[in-house]
């Protein structure tokens, strides 16, 4: 497994991750802690999504030897 690999894993984990709190935040709304719940899963996503594109640039501006 690459470097590579291992962020798009890692990317595509807090992406999921950030869908299911966001999914459990909308289902349970009327609680109190339902904004922590779907700020934590926004942050999930941005995390994943930036580990994405870190792994896109790393792959793109690697030079092949």
């Amino acid at each position: 497994m690459t470097i590579r690999n291992k962020y798009i894993i890692l990317a595509a984990g807090f992406w999921l991750g950030g869908i299911i709190l966001l999914l459990i935040g909308s289902m349970l709304k009327s609680q109190s802690w339902a904004g922590t719940l779907f700020t934590i899963g926004i942050l999930g996503q941005a995390v994943g999504f930036g580990l994405f594109g870190f792994a896109i640039m790393k792959g793109a501006f690697n030079k092949k030897e």
